[in-house]
């Protein structure tokens, strides 16, 4: 049990970054190759031209925010008495305060663990985000269980124990508000 207004602080892990980021240069190389061979030849389908400009741009832009975790070494997941500051993917939802959270869940989806958190007003949070990152949790929202998700890749601690330590700190903070009304 953690005390009062302690501050818990988790990072990236910087091989598992290292991993992704690899991964990213492949399918941008493969998006290359699928581009180059669509343009050299004449029966090749438009198709796989739209395939590889995805890949290549999907994945490099995937590619520059990994490199980007990578040297800038700012905490994935902040957890304080008064709130969660979740900016553990390009997508995280940044500071979250308890009083704005209505569920916590731990769920897998496509063979990977989340850590989910439903919001008591997910369209306010969701007009307050702006470009190419709404668009985003617009679309992730039709996908998972949660317009917020926090990934085991985002994280260096078992998603397990963050997902006890969150739930703990949120209703260490529902109790307060119940006994302060």
């Amino acid at each position: 049990m953690h005390t009062r207004n302690e501050e818990l602080v988790f990072y990236p892990s910087p091989r598992k970054l290292l991993g992704l980021s690899a991964a990213a240069i492949m399918f941008v190389l493969i998006g290359g190759v699928m581009i180059g061979v669509s343009r050299n030849e004449e029966d090749s389908s438009v198709s796989i031209l739209i395939i590889g400009l995805v890949s290549v741009l999907f994945f490099g832009l995937c590619l520059i925010y990994l490199l980007y975790r990578l040297l800038n070494r700012k905490p994935s997941v902040v957890l304080n008495d008064q709130e969660v500051v979740d900016d553990s993917s390009y997508i995280g939802g940044g500071r979250l305060r308890w009083d704005q959270i209505e569920e916590i869940m731990l769920y897998d989806f496509m063979g990977q663990r989340f850590i989910g958190i439903k919001l008591l007003d997910t369209p306010a949070f969701l007009s307050r985000q702006s470009g190419l990152k709404k668009l985003l949790m617009k679309l992730n929202r039709g996908m998972v269980k949660a317009p917020i998700n926090i990934a085991q890749q985002g994280i260096t601690l078992p998603l397990e124990e963050l997902y006890e330590l969150m739930i703990d700190r949120w209703e260490r903070s529902v109790q307060s508000n119940k006994a302060r009304e």
